[in-house]
């Protein structure tokens, strides 16, 4: 299997395995526990265009807006300055989960269009081409365990 192919089927699996993926984790959460924020994020800084730090919506909302950002990145590579990417603003989780839908399959074009050759390319942050689309893939990751502590702590909430 090629590099870009293996790339491709971690970043797939990252939203659609059956299970520790965005997908699953994302599975069944209610308008009320999509706005819930654990006491750990009470004193953050609220971000305009941004919902509440902390909550299932804010992590959405910053995975859609990282997608879009990656994407300009990678159209753009070399890259000095990072692209000025707006924030997605404030909406329902359902809404907010297809924006992060539609950006994934944009950011996965432009994985897909790289050769083999392109991923020892210059890209950004002093990364490779290679070594950014890992970066793409493991934040994703990280947020998908967080998400998945953020519904388990929305669980126990009330419990003592």
């Amino acid at each position: 299997m090629s590099q870009v192919l293996c790339l491709l089927q971690m970043f797939d699996d990252n939203w659609s395995h059956q299970c520790e993926s965005l997908r699953s984790i994302l599975q069944g959460v209610t308008s009320e526990e999509s706005l819930w924020q654990g006491l750990a994020y009470a004193a953050e800084p609220f971000v305009q265009g941004l919902p509440e730090p902390g909550t299932i919506r804010w992590q959405v909302a910053h995975l859609e807006h990282c997608a879009r950002h990656y994407t300009e990145i990678l159209r753009k590579r070399p890259i000095a300055r990072e692209p000025a990417t707006p924030p997605p603003g404030i909406a329902e989780l359902p809404e907010l989960i297809n924006r992060l839908e539609c950006a994934r399959r944009l950011l996965r074009e432009e994985i897909q269009r790289l050769s083999e050759v392109d991923l020892d390319g210059p890209c950004a942050r002093g990364m490779g081409v290679a070594e950014f689309v890992r970066l793409v893939i493991r934040h994703e990751a990280w947020h998908a365990g967080q998400l998945a502590v953020i519904r388990r702590l929305y669980r126990w909430r009330n419990r003592s």
